[in-house]
């Protein structure tokens, strides 16, 4: 995948729970210019990559993102 899809997957997963208006401002806020966020947020749900439920996005507990990491109480 392209760097900016790994940042979004960053943001996501130390920020669960939020919402793709969340996930704009905090990809903006860590320098990610990409116009694309949304369409990336979009491929990663279908990649299974992100979980979304009720409009909030999770990031699903495989590779470097296993438990031990980004141990958040709202996972």
């Amino acid at each position: 995948m392209t760097e900016d899809y790994d940042q979004v997957l960053e943001v996501v997963a130390e920020n669960p729970g939020a919402t793709l208006e969340e996930i704009l401002d905090l990809a903006r806020d860590r320098g990610i210019t990409s116009t694309s966020i949304p369409d990336l947020v979009s491929t990663a749900v279908s990649n299974d990559d992100l979980l979304e439920f009720d409009d909030r996005h999770w990031v699903m507990r495989t590779g470097k993102y296993q438990f031990h990491q980004y141990d958040h109480p709202e996972t």
